[in-house]
């Protein structure tokens, strides 16, 4: 009999719902993972969380009025990246989640903005704290703007397309400033929240003088982008400004290189965001700029970037990647405990309040909500999260050019392209 007990005792440890110190078994609390798992971002944002779970569940669980609970993961491939998947379908899988595991949260959500823009109704009517880590269109928090008591359990831990084209657009202009490069091409995915950044930056570029020679979007499986590329090379084009999260990014770099356009590729490239990205291509990405959220390239004035970078090292045997996603993943968790434990409860209503005053030092740079319930980004990572603009440069290093608080280096421009 003793040893049957004991052998029901390590199963409930195993599945992490059984307290030592009480010798009862424990309720977790469900955090669910709705997301497209299919995309380097979500996959390593799924990685990223599923460490912060694992360190918390180590430490003893989560303080929830006075009891220690886990957290528990649980998923739904929500397929929001692939061409052809529409809509209605990501969102019967994120509502067969929450019917199915009944979560008391949400970590990272949707890939697409129209996804998580159509999701937020649902979200609300179950009265779940969201944190976004992945969509980017400012919509989101327009929408909580204009309505906060429906859509107040939401929230975005990463850079919107607005804090990113900030970001964006100052390592434009020290490229205006160092080469007096002005004329660029827009190229984006046909998706709501790169029309967003390419409409922007086409903006800023206009009232700054450059000339915009082309803008223009693709669809999801593009795999031929030579028409475009000498456009760009026939118009002495100077700045390529390409905006897709998915892996047409690595088509066009590689035919940017082949064709030997002679223009600075920059932009938002995830696939070849990583530190492991130089070794895969073998180099080719020698020269591209691109835009990363601190915790994919750790920094060393946020020393909780290089702790996140180095433990997700040695978890999951290779280096975070993607362009965002990741350490907001992380520090959503953490974000969510500590609300949890302020407000001794997992009532939402109790928990949005809570989750608003968050004030931290987390992996992506200092965490607070401004409005709309977005994470607020600049420059300096004491006061606010971090975005990194950086090259890729001989002998494979990731050097960081903007902005001027963390850069280590300076843009240099491909060995094909003229030197002024």
């Amino acid at each position: 009999m003793r040893k049957r007990l004991m052998v029901f005792i390590g199963i409930l440890m195993l599945f992490g719902f059984y307290l030592p110190s009480s010798g009862m078994a424990v309720e977790p609390i469900i955090l669910g993972f709705p997301t497209a798992l299919d995309i380097v971002d979500c996959i390593h944002s799924k990685h990223a969380a599923e460490m912060a779970v694992a360190e918390i569940n180590a430490k003893g669980g989560v303080n929830v009025g006075g009891k220690m609970r886990p957290f528990k993961l649980v998923y739904a491939d929500t397929r929001d990246a692939q061409p052809g998947i529409p809509v209605r379908e990501a969102l019967m899988a994120y509502e067969k989640l929450i019917l199915q595991h009944k979560p008391h949260a949400i970590i990272t959500g949707f890939y697409a903005s129209e996804a998580l823009l159509a999701s937020m109704d649902i979200t609300s009517e179950h009265k779940l704290p969201y944190f976004g880590t992945i969509a980017m269109s400012p919509k989101f928090q327009q929408k909580i703007v204009e309505n906060y008591n429906a859509y107040k359990y939401l929230f975005r831990v990463c850079y919107d397309a607005r804090f990113f084209v900030k970001s964006y657009l100052g390592v434009l202009k020290m490229v205006n400033d160092n080469f007096g490069f002005t004329k660029a091409f827009i190229l984006h995915e046909e998706a709501l929240w790169a029309r967003a950044i390419g409409g922007m930056t086409a903006k800023w570029f206009k009232g700054q003088g450059w000339e915009v020679i082309g803008k223009q979007s693709f669809p999801k499986g593009t795999s031929d982008f030579s028409a475009s590329l000498l456009k760009i090379k026939s118009t002495n084009t100077q700045v390529i400004v390409f905006i897709c999260s998915r892996p047409e990014a690595v088509i066009f770099a590689d035919q940017w290189r082949t064709m030997k356009i002679p223009a600075l590729l920059t932009g938002i490239l995830p696939a070849l965001c990583g530190e492991t990205a130089w070794k895969v291509h073998k180099g080719k990405i020698k020269g591209i700029i691109n835009v990363v959220e601190a915790g994919i390239f750790p920094l060393k004035g946020i020393p909780e970037s290089e702790q996140f970078y180095e433990a997700y090292k040695k978890r999951v045997e290779e280096p975070p990647g993607g362009s965002h996603g990741p350490g907001a993943a992380y520090d959503s968790v953490y974000i969510l405990k500590e609300a949890i434990e302020r407000a001794g409860s997992l009532d939402p209503d109790k928990l949005v309040p809570e989750i608003e005053k968050t004030d931290r030092m987390g992996a992506i740079g200092r965490v607070r909500f401004g409005k709309g319930h977005q994470v607020i980004f600049g420059e300096n990572p004491r006061e606010a999260a971090l975005a990194i603009c950086f090259q890729w440069q001989e002998p494979g290093k990731r050097v960081a050019v903007y902005p001027k608080s963390v850069a280590t280096g300076k843009i240099e421009l491909p060995d094909w392209m003229p030197k002024k």
